[in-house]
């Protein structure tokens, strides 16, 4: 089983046991956004998606945070109104919350401020397209190995 499957179901195990909320490591430059349904590898992020949403329906006390907007925004485009319908109901109750915002999370090491201020506002006219006020996310989540910039810290302060 692909090693993404597999921490997507230790967290889901987790949370049944301790009721915590949870998150999905996901990154753009992992190579993950979106492989074929029928590939014998299931790590694609749209299963991981597909198993969250199914997760937060089944129990109301689940909540999931996620990040990576590049990933959700091709797992959304795929989704049947239906589901679009019970994402947004998700994400108004807070069981579904956007953290940073971004488009990706940026490499801090190498990018430039424009760069950071540019991938994030793409992500985030796509959640306020979409979702409204309630998705604006309220917390800067970066966990770049790296390091953090002056420059994203000070951005996300401003956000």
């Amino acid at each position: 089983m692909h090693m993404t499957i597999c921490y997507a179901i230790l967290l889901l195990l987790s949370v049944e046991c301790f009721k915590a909320s949870y998150k999905s490591q996901n990154g753009c430059g992992y190579g993950v956004i979106r492989e074929s349904r029928n590939n014998i590898q299931h790590g694609s992020v749209q299963y991981i998606l597909d198993s969250i949403i199914e997760a937060l329906v089944r129990n109301p006390e689940r909540r999931f945070i996620y990040v990576e907007i590049a990933f959700f925004w091709r797992w959304w485009n795929e989704q049947s109104n239906d589901t679009r319908k019970i994402v947004k109901e998700l994400v108004n109750d807070g069981r579904l919350e956007f953290i940073s915002g971004g488009w990706c999370m940026h490499d801090e090491a190498t990018t430039h401020y424009n760069s950071i201020i540019d991938q994030h506002s793409l992500g985030a006219e796509f959640l306020r397209d979409q979702f409204g006020n309630c998705a604006r996310p309220k917390i800067a989540w970066q966990i770049d190995p790296f390091g953090h910039s002056r420059e994203a810290a000070s951005l996300f302060a401003q956000v």
